[in-house]
């Protein structure tokens, strides 16, 4: 059974209003920074890149080959600075909990806006989401 959670995107644009978050298979939610968390998912898939020219000794040179792996990702960008740097982070994993915890009649859970993390700027209104963008990620191990 998929499950969801729905977040507000709260910019003007095309991709305004609610969006639905996939929240199988999630591997780490990481707040990058005050403005900008990740969510990574446990899908990996490997790619080839052809990064320099190398030189042989006593040969011509001849391009390198590089696998690289990467993992589906998805890039929330906030529309002002969080309160701290672990908020939101904390805030989707227990959003994450509230929803694989609810019945499978109930498939999403959408938290409502207003309990969404304060705000750096004056600790009472909640950051909003400028951005959801989904991508891959180059996969590398985590400091």
């Amino acid at each position: 059974m998929d499950k969801f959670i729905k977040l507000n995107i709260a910019t003007a644009g095309a991709d305004q209003g609610l969006k639905l978050i996939s929240i199988n298979d999630i591997l780490e939610v990481k707040q990058e920074s005050l403005t900008v968390i990740n969510i990574f998912y446990k899908g990996l898939s490997t790619h080839g890149t052809v990064p320099a020219q190398v030189a042989i000794s006593d040969g011509p040179s001849q391009a390198e080959y590089v696998l690289l792996n990467s993992v589906q990702s998805l890039k929330i960008t906030l529309a002002s600075d969080a309160y701290d740097l672990f908020s939101w982070k904390d805030f989707l994993n227990e959003s994450i909990e509230t929803a694989l915890t609810l019945s499978w009649q109930q498939p999403v859970f959408t938290p409502s806006a207003s309990s969404y993390p304060k705000s750096a700027a004056t600790g009472n209104p909640p950051t909003t989401i400028a951005t959801i963008v989904t991508g891959t990620k180059d996969a590398a191990l985590q400091s």
